[in-house]
């Protein structure tokens, strides 16, 4: 278990210490995965993926998940008694998972790169589209805002590895030639060292203790609490032997989302809550998320 969490720890540290002692790269090191890494996973996975109704069935399935957390996400912060700009920071963080960077390192780690294809449509359908839909209406209700439908549905269909996944649903008519197939797997292999070194070139200890009381039960919900309620959901009505299944709820558990947080910022909400609990969010998935998959076996 050791052996497939410790090297994304060391990616974290050695992306935190290079920030430490050279400079921050992490710009630069996102836009290569958003660009380049993760839409040549994106084509390997889809191309040969067979969508039919049960992944269908999928797609709604996690965006159920995701709603559900957001509900959640709502009820406890109205509890909480939270001012508007917290309340809409505490569900955004404790509502999107990073999905994509972080969780497709785990799953790489501890199930392998064939199962990633799943952790592709949680975070398109599950989180991506709900994050720059739902989610934005959150965070401008948050601040009092209006909603501009141009730039959600302009963030929608512009990201790269959206439009790789289109593109990819027409290529899948046509026989590809192999050497592009090698050479997306070969580009998608980087995500997964890029990806965390980047997050560590992103980590700041500074403050990390402020508005902690919000921030762990934000956390609870997010990385504890909602990934148990799906678990026992499964436990009913699935078998979770299935490798699936395992890969739906560490995804469901994974810490907050860094574009959501980065949403959250630039949308006007509370920098802090938004911040630490990405941080220690972060950090924190080492042993959680190998405590998920421990359960699991």
């Amino acid at each position: 278990m050791l052996d497939s969490v410790l090297p994304l720890a060391l990616y974290l540290f050695l992306g935190y210490g290079f920030k430490i002692f050279f400079h921050d790269n992490s710009k630069q090191l996102v836009e290569f995965v958003i660009y380049f890494a993760l839409p040549a996973v994106v084509f390997s996975k889809i191309y040969p993926l067979v969508i039919d109704e049960r992944i269908v069935g999928l797609i709604f399935m996690f965006m159920g998940i995701v709603l559900l957390n957001l509900a959640l996400a709502y009820a406890v912060g109205k509890l909480l008694k939270l001012n508007k700009i917290l309340l809409a920071t505490f569900m955004i963080v404790s509502t999107f998972g990073n999905t994509s960077f972080v969780g497709f390192s785990y799953i790489d780690a501890f199930y392998g790169d064939d199962f990633i294809v799943y952790g592709l449509i949680y975070d398109f359908f599950g989180s991506f589209l709900l994050l720059v839909s739902v989610g934005m209406m959150v965070i401008t209700w948050g601040t009092g805002k209006k909603n501009n439908i141009k730039s959600i549905i302009r963030s929608v269909v512009l990201f790269p590895p959206m439009v790789v996944f289109f593109i990819t649903i027409i290529a899948k008519i046509f026989d590809v030639p192999q050497f592009l197939l090698n050479t997306s797997d070969s580009l998608g292999s980087t995500l997964v060292p890029v990806a965390m070194i980047a997050i560590g070139m992103k980590l700041e200890i500074k403050h990390i203790f402020e508005r902690f009381h919000i921030v762990s039960i934000a956390l609870i919900l997010k990385m504890l609490l909602v990934p148990i309620l799906v678990l026992i959901g499964f436990q009913m009505f699935y078998n979770i032997d299935q490798t699936w299944v395992k890969v739906t709820i560490i995804e469901v558990a994974m810490p907050p989302m860094t574009m959501a947080t980065v949403l959250a910022i630039r949308g006007g909400l509370d920098e802090k809550l938004a911040i630490n609990t990405l941080v220690i969010g972060v950090l924190l998935s080492l042993i959680t998320i190998t405590a998920f998959v421990s359960y699991l076996g």
